[in-house]
This record gives structure tokens, sequence and C-alpha cells, in this order.
């Protein structure tokens, strides 16, 4: 039987503390599967299960969206036998509870208000869940074990997105807390709100990137012949003993830090900074942490730490870091504290008497070993939406968890295969569809109702001057493409153009025309060229007069050989480090830097810094934490590029 999310969680604690955002309960929508992978849609299969508003245990039928009470009857799926494992039933069947996603319509199911719910893809072949029943003991779902080696489910590549939907809203996050085993994305719409979450680089890349940026210890935790990665205290090197396992050679990898924090408090008080639920403060009394709220939410109330945890229980957050004793609520927020602040390394134990430390300075995490590497490479620049990740159970302390929520969701996409052009269907190529109502910035456009094919919103009443962004798109490879513009105008039409990063690199200017109507649509191309990479990609207003539905982006199937130079961003050898960085940014190149210009930009296109190029480093001491882009134009006007943060 499953046990509740962190998010159903979440979700139930904030209702306790939020009213509806109307008299009316929030009602179902329409969720998305987009498939972008290398998998047919016949290749993909699809699950839904959680509680119902009685709290019942319930699936729904992706193909009708049918809402149905868990039962055994539905165990009638011949599953696989391992060791003499034949499941719950002793017999090796199992629910009936998948449905291929080429056989849902529109690749959409109605979502209803749900709780605790998991929506799983597999590949090849369904999961192997046991249904016992709605309500009653037991109840519930057995699902995959990945500790168990004789478990149904074991090389079956799946993955799964935790949401509740209720009348607080949607509440929803893909997640890494157990394990990653291929890029996924989730996408959420609502009134005025459009937010997504997920990863950016393709299933080898990274596999790739995650060794090339994690210490010896957490290299074990991948699985090369299947490219799933395990949270580290899920694998034999890390675990300690408990529940018949042989302790691994890492089971006390936190056991150094852990000793150091109990060992310094016992003779100082421990004061930090804990976000809105303000300051506390105190000590180790007997191998018992106490704390007590200085100000804030939690102002004079008492968080208790019984013992010093395990290293297993840091990494997971369990145990003592997880267990109400008396003010219980109190109790789990210092708890959640201290976890994220081990398994982030931000506990001082080195300077006398520190005095408040701030654990909400992202720029300070992972700083210093031993830390949670794993979880460290979600946030990395360029694996994350916005590097946010569900990287271990308490990674929303610090707002770096991937949740998205709003009180009035309209719609939810969740993409197998994340943002990523990696990975096309043989002879398809890269496809990205861009929808107005998506972008990360909009300014100056309204949002409306739109009649074309699939509903939704367009961007209308376009003025000269207005403009979309949308971050973070990753072209694959180097070469030509194809923009397509999805139109409607009532009067003449007008003129827009196409830019990746605030500009600086254009893609030219497309004449669009009059269509009769400012709901009668056409479809507007041109081709352009440029190199693979990840780039904020704009939509500029040249002039105003239509009404625009999306973009579409394509990878044609020919290279072009008269690339220029102001076309695309040419990937000159340079280094930049550290990364992230403090104060100054170090620049190594190949290039001749001599006589070059740089840029610095925000997440959101802005030029937060320019000038001439100091060979050898940039001053950075004054831009924000977050995630930056650097551009350097040579004097030949060759424009390199290179993301850092801070």
């Amino acid at each position: 039987m499953k046990k509740p999310t962190l998010l159903s969680l979440l979700a139930l604690l904030l209702g306790a503390f939020l009213l509806p955002y109307s008299g009316q309960s929030q009602g179902s929508i329409p969720f998305t599967i987009a498939n972008n992978s290398p998998f047919s849609d016949a290749d993909l299969y699809v699950a839904i299960v959680g509680l119902d508003n009685a709290g019942n245990h319930v699936w729904v039928n992706a193909q009708n969206s049918a809402i149905v009470p868990m039962s055994s009857s539905y165990n009638t799926v011949q599953g696989p036998t391992y060791n003499g494992n034949t499941g719950p039933g002793g017999n090796s069947r199992y629910a009936a509870c998948f449905t291929r996603l080429s056989d849902i319509p529109n690749r959409t199911f109605t979502l209803p208000q749900i709780a605790g719910c998991r929506v799983f893809i597999s590949k090849g072949q369904q999961l192997y869940f046991y249904f016992f029943g709605a309500s009653g003991a037991p109840s519930g779902y057995a699902g995959p074990n990945g500790q168990n080696p004789n478990d149904p489910n074991r090389d079956i590549l799946y993955e799964i997105i935790e949401l509740t939907n209720n009348q607080f809203g949607f509440f929803g996050n893909t997640t890494r807390v157990d394990s990653y085993k291929y890029p996924m994305g989730l996408e959420l719409f609502g009134n005025g709100y459009q937010q997504r979450t997920g990863e950016l680089k393709s299933a080898a890349d990274i596999v790739a990137a995650y060794k090339a940026n994690v210490p010896s210890e957490f290299q074990g935790t991948v699985n090369n012949a299947t490219g799933e990665i395990t949270f580290p205290s899920k694998t034999a090197a890390f675990y300690d003993g408990t529940n018949g396992t042989t302790p691994g050679p890492q089971a006390n990898y936190f056991k150094s830090y852990i000793d150091a924090i109990w060992a310094k408090y016992a003779n100082e008080d421990l004061i930090f900074n804990a976000g809105n639920a303000g300051v506390f403060k105190g000590r180790v009394v007997n191998d018992r942490l106490t704390l007590v709220g200085q100000s804030g939410a939690y102002n004079g109330r008492t968080g208790v730490i019984t013992r010093r945890p395990t290293t297993q229980e840091a990494f997971e957050g369990k145990g003592v870091l997880a267990t109400r004793n008396g003010d219980g609520d109190c109790d789990l927020v210092v708890q959640a504290q201290l976890t994220a602040a081990i398994n982030r390394h931000v506990v001082n134990v080195t300077t006398p008497n520190p005095g408040q430390q701030d654990w909400y300075n992202v720029g300070s995490f992972y700083q210093a070993s031993p830390a949670n590497y794993y979880a460290r490479f979600w946030h990395l620049p360029g694996i994350s939406v916005d590097q946010k990740s569900y990287g271990f159970a308490y990674d929303d302390v610090a707002d770096q968890s991937a949740t998205l929520h709003t009180p009035q969701p309209t719609k939810v996409i969740a993409t197998f295969g994340g943002y990523v052009g990696g990975n096309p269907p043989v002879g398809t190529g890269f496809s990205r569809l861009l929808e107005a109502e998506a972008a990360s910035l909009n300014s100056g456009m309204t949002l409306e109702a739109c009649s074309d094919a699939g509903g939704g919103q367009n961007a209308g009443y376009v003025d000269a001057g207005d403009y979309l962004v949308f971050n973070s798109l990753s072209f694959p490879s180097s070469g030509t493409y194809t923009l397509e513009f999805r139109v409607a105008s009532g009067v003449n039409g007008g003129t827009i153009s196409a830019d990746l990063n605030a500009g600086t690199i254009p893609l030219g200017s497309t004449t669009l025309p009059g269509t009769g109507g400012w709901q009668n649509w056409t479809t507007v191309s041109k081709t352009v060229t440029l190199n693979a990479g990840t780039y904020n990609f704009g939509i500029y207003a040249q002039t105003g007069g239509y009404n625009l539905n999306w973009i579409r982006i394509t990878k044609t199937n020919a290279r072009t050989a008269n690339t220029t130079a102001k076309d695309v961003a040419v990937a000159e050898p340079l280094q930049v480090y550290p990364n992230p960085v403090v104060n100054q940014l170090n620049i190594t190149s190949e290039a001749d830097l001599a006589g070059s210009q740089y840029q610095i930009m925000d997440g959101h296109g802005k030029v937060v810094a320019n000038g001439a190029t100091k060979e050898g480093h940039l001053d950075v001491a004054e831009l924000k934490s977050g995630l930056y882009m650097l551009v350097i134009t040579t004097k030949d006007n060759q424009k390199i590029t290179r993301h850092f943060s801070k």
C-alpha cells in the first residue's frame, strides 16, 4: 500500500489554513500527456491512482476518464514471476489499470478531484500493480518496489507525476526523491498562470552530466545498463544494515558532519533563519536538540529532534527527522529545516559562535562535503527548469522544489521526455510547439479565448513593441529550422520578428497576412539557421494588427552552408568558473578576446551588465542570486555564450 506523498500532505496542510478561492469546489481539468521521446505512443502505458474526496482508493481509466474504485477483481493481468515471487495474490496477477497512450483520445483525460495521486507512464509494457480494495484493511495498491530484486516491475522503464487536485487548486511536481529514470516535464495553466518544471536534457546527456558532476561516493548510484539514477540511500553503497541489508561503505556518509553539529551546538547556540517560519535558537542537551522560535510564525514555540539522526534519516528526512514529539507542527518544521541544511551542508561547524545563520542563501548550498550531491545535480544550471527539482524529501525548504500550484487550474500537460529536442523519433526530427499563453514573459499582449483547433487561448490586441519570451528553449543540433506562426488578422496583418537571447541573435522578420477575421487562422512559416544550444526565444511585434495562437519550431533535415556569424551562437572553446560564482567570474578561452564586448543577461533575457571584456575575469559581485547567460561578442562579430549561476 502506498503512503501519502509529501505533495498530498502539503495540499492537506494548506487546506487547513486557506479558504477556497470561491464558494465552489475546484472541478475537473484536462490532463494531457505529451510524448517528447523516441518511443511511439503505442509503446507508452498510462495509469492514474489516488484517493477520492471520501478517502477511498480509486483509479482513473485514462481512455474514458471514468473514476473507478480499486478492487481486487481488477487483478486479471498475468505478470512475471521472479524467484517465486507471485505477488500479494499468490498467482502473479495484477491490476488491469493501464492504457496505451495511443488509445487515449487526444492524449488527454479528465483529471477529477483527487488526492495523493500519481500518474505513471511506463515504456514497453504496463507496470504490475496489485489492487487490494477501495477502503478497509488492506486497501490501496502495491506498486513498484525498487529495493526488491524480485519485484515484477524490475527492468521496466517508467516515470511518475505526483499531484493533488482539490478545492484549493492543483498541486503537482516531477520528483527525484526516489530515483530518476527518464526526463520528465510538467506544465500547469490557470487564469493568468503558466509555469513548467522538469528536465532540460536528453536521457543520455543527463547521465553523462551526472557522472561528470558527482564525486566518487555517488558514482555507484547510476545503472549504466538502464540509465537509471537511484537516490543514494536506496543503493547498496549507502545501505545502513536495517531491514536485513548489508551495510555499505557509505552507510555513515553524513556521520562526521552530524557529529560535528551535535558537538558544537552542545556548547554554543544554534541560531538560524527558517524563512516564513521565523528564526529559531537552541542547543543540544543529552543528545536532544531543542529549538525555540524567536520570531515569525513559530515565535515562542518549541521544536525538538530527540537524538542525532543517522545518515539514512538525514538523506530521506525520516525517523527522528519526521516525528511529532510535543508541539508536533513545530517539531516537523525544525526537522525539515535541519534535514535540508544537512543535505546542503549549510550548518556552520567551523566558526566559533557564528550567530544567526542564513540557511536560505541558495548560493551557499552544496559548497562543501559531505553533501547530497545527487540532489545538487538536479539544481545545476541547464539540468532542470529554473534550477528547481525535488532532489530529496524536504527540497521545498527555501523554495527549491519543483512543485507547481495554482488555485484555479485550467489544464495540465505532462511531457514524457522532458523539455529537450534530443531523442526525436527516427525520421521525424525535432519539433516544439510554443503556445502563446505559455510564454515565460508576456509584455503587452492580451490573452483571450481561442476558437482555433485545440482551443485554449491566443495572444491578441497586439501592438508594435509587444513581445513574448520563452525561457530555456533547447535546440538539439546545428542547422536549418522552420519557424511557423499561427496567426489571424481582421485587418491587413502585420510584421513579426523572432530572436534569441533578448535580440543578441536576430532570426529575422516575417510578414503576416490579413485573414478576414480575428479568429480565422492560418500558418505562416520561414526558415532560419542557428547552432545547437539552449536559449531564451523571443517573439517581437514589429507592427500590430494580428492575433497569435502558437509558434512551432521544427528541425529540417538539410544543413545550409551559408551560416553567418550574426545568425548563430558560435561554440568557441571557452570556460567560465567557478560555477556557481560569488564575486569574480574567471574566463579562459582559446579564442582571441582582445577588443571583445560582453553582456550578462538574467533568466528573462534582460541585460544586467555589459562592457569591454577584461581578459581573465569579470566582476559579478553586484548580481543577485540566479541563473545568467554570458554573451561575449568578439571583434570579428562572433558570439560565444555560456551559462553560469550565482
